[in-house]
């Protein structure tokens, strides 16, 4: 009777064990799982931020014949992570004249920054440029 009272005594000394395991193991679980959430939503909101454009210049025209075209690529894409448009005489209206190279095809060169990256690149016209900081 002794043994059996010791071997009683025994077992639910090990389910008492167990059940304590487990209670540590969830409390560790929930705390992993709270910890992997804050570290996730942090990554989120850093990736949230993504770099936008900043315009440093941008030049339309055909060889001597170019304008300034800044200002109007500023106002289509600046403060954005990306931006396309038709590259014609229309898309720069600011600067005069409107066409600076009557009878030429023309171009776009963009110069534009995202962060610390610069970009630079030149558009034909009657194409769809496409500044972006990918």
């Amino acid at each position: 009777m002794e043994i059996l009272t010791n071997v009683r005594q025994n077992l639910v000394n090990d389910i008492r064990s167990l059940q304590m395991g487990k209670r540590i193991l969830s409390k560790l679980a929930v705390g992993s799982t709270l910890g992997l959430a804050v570290i996730l939503s942090t990554g989120g909101a850093l990736h949230a931020q993504q770099a936008s454009i900043q315009t440093v210049f941008a030049s339309y025209g055909y060889g001597a014949d170019r304008k300034d075209a800044k200002d109007d690529v500023a106002k289509l894409c600046d403060g954005k992570p990306s931006c396309s448009f038709m590259v014609k005489n229309e898309s720069f209206p600011t600067k005069q004249p409107i066409d600076p190279s009557p009878g030429n095809d023309k171009g776009l060169m963009v110069g534009w920054k995202c962060g610390d990256v610069a970009h630079k690149v030149q558009f034909a016209e009657g194409r769809n440029a496409t500044v972006d900081c990918k």
